[in-house]
């Protein structure tokens, strides 16, 4: 029985590393890096250039070896059975792999030989990629003369053409265009939802908040906070903002001693923007301090913490560590 459960809980993990380290020469990248990505879904991988991303997903693919811990894909050790899980895996860099003077169906066609594709399986793999990622007018012309964007698109559509259970994206809307990035990941979440386990990186805090279902922040080579986007901001992601307008001109000194649950104010425009503490009881302060002076509120605006925030306190608590 409990060996049932175990195998259970192995095909509900997509990945999974425990205490990863990897050393160049006297340089530690990873120090004992822990995560988990279930299966389905994006899970966005973070941190600031040197973080050890890079790293990771190469010992993840099987292209680098650890010097330390365990890492498994779909239940698999990456370095003991690296057959086995390059064939389960799709990977997509930032520089595509595809031939620029190979015809965009031939390319596919070619990516499906490579997995050991027959031919009919492999013709109509490329045509039914190629529809899905609408590049289907597309299919007779040379991958080298698509724009930046369809490029992206194909290079993603070659990464599944086995269909892999774990596809890696690395940084897959840098360099693009806002209509082409909005279009890509659009196309992500649809992988997603057809079952595949995407593993993201991407210096886009923007995109890692609308994709991801989990995320984990690597910070000098360590895991700085891991879970869903929702835990990272409440547990890290600082107050909430309240942007009020009152009817007359209020002073500094008046708000803050009248309202204990603001942290910070600041005048802006005519308004104020209020960084919170407790939203419903400085909602209630603000309502009193108004009452109290024979105002009214105007007008009131409300921005929650996001990923971003999140992600420059943990920078900062990391700073912090890092000084003497």
């Amino acid at each position: 029985m409990e060996s049932a459960c175990q195998d259970d809980r192995q095909a509900q993990v997509a990945i999974s590393a425990h205490g990863l380290r990897k050393n160049y020469r006297s340089l530690a990248a990873l120090k004992g890096v822990s995560f988990e990505v279930p299966s389905g879904g994006v899970f966005a991988y973070l941190g600031p250039n040197g973080a050890g991303k890079t790293t990771t997903i190469n010992i993840l693919c099987g292209l680098l070896e650890r010097d330390g811990g365990e890492v498994s894909i779909l239940g698999k050790d990456v370095a003991s059975q690296p057959v086995f899980v390059k064939s389960h895996i799709g990977v997509v860099t930032e520089n595509s792999n595809l031939y620029p003077e190979l015809l965009c169906r031939r390319n596919l066609t070619y990516m499906g030989e490579l997995y050991g594709l027959t031919g009919a399986e492999r013709r109509n793999r490329a045509e039914e990629l190629l529809a899905g990622f609408t590049l289907a007018e597309k299919a007779d012309v040379p991958f080298g003369s698509l724009s930046r964007g369809m490029k992206r698109r194909l290079t993603i559509a070659a990464a599944l053409v086995h269909n892999p259970e774990v596809l890696f994206l690395d940084e897959p809307t840098t360099g693009l265009d806002v209509p082409s990035a909005k279009s890509l990941r659009e196309l992500i979440r649809k992988i997603a939802g057809d079952g595949t386990t995407v593993f993201l990186t991407t210096h886009n805090l923007f995109e890692a908040e609308e994709l991801a279902d989990d995320v984990a922040v690597l910070v000098g080579g360590r895991i700085a906070a891991t879970g869903s986007v929702d835990d990272i901001k409440r547990r890290v992601g600082g107050t909430r903002s309240v942007f009020v307008r009152f009817s007359g001109s209020v002073e500094e000194d008046a708000v803050r001693s009248a309202c204990p649950a603001v942290r910070s104010a600041k005048a802006q425009d005519g308004s104020w923007q209020l960084d919170v503490a407790d939203l419903h009881d400085a909602l209630g302060q603000l309502t009193g301090l108004c009452q109290k002076l024979g105002y009214r509120i105007e007008d009131i605006g409300i921005r929650e913490p996001t990923l971003e925030d999140a992600f420059v306190r943990l920078l900062a608590g990391d700073d912090r560590r890092d000084r003497p």
